[in-house]
């Protein structure tokens, strides 16, 4: 994961903006709240595919990064592993989607 990314998935956290585990993230995406949702490269394809399916006809992007678990983990300041994360502020997504694509 870049720093840039890093950086800005912590003070997302720290601003409460960041959603964190899948059942967490799935709830916020049912009730419109989501505003880009990042996979880890290591997630569980299951755990993808029931995101991607619930995500379908919203318009919350999926997105699927090369960090890892440890790597989000590590971003987010947290213990336990992290493989989904999302956020519901749009200024954060836009500037995620970019680092991710650059």
């Amino acid at each position: 994961m870049n720093n840039k990314l890093c950086g800005l998935l912590g003070i997302a956290r720290r601003s409460g903006h960041i959603l964190i585990g899948f059942d967490a993230v799935r709830a916020a995406l049912l009730a419109g709240k989501t505003q880009l949702i990042l996979l880890a490269s290591d997630c569980s394809p299951k755990t993808e595919k029931e995101l991607r399916f619930a995500a379908e006809g919203k318009t919350c992007p999926v997105m699927k990064v090369e960090a890892d678990k440890d790597a989000f983990t590590a971003a987010l300041g947290m213990q336990k592993p992290v493989a989904v994360i999302a956020t519901d502020d749009r200024g954060f997504a836009t500037a995620m989607m970019k680092t991710i694509t650059t």
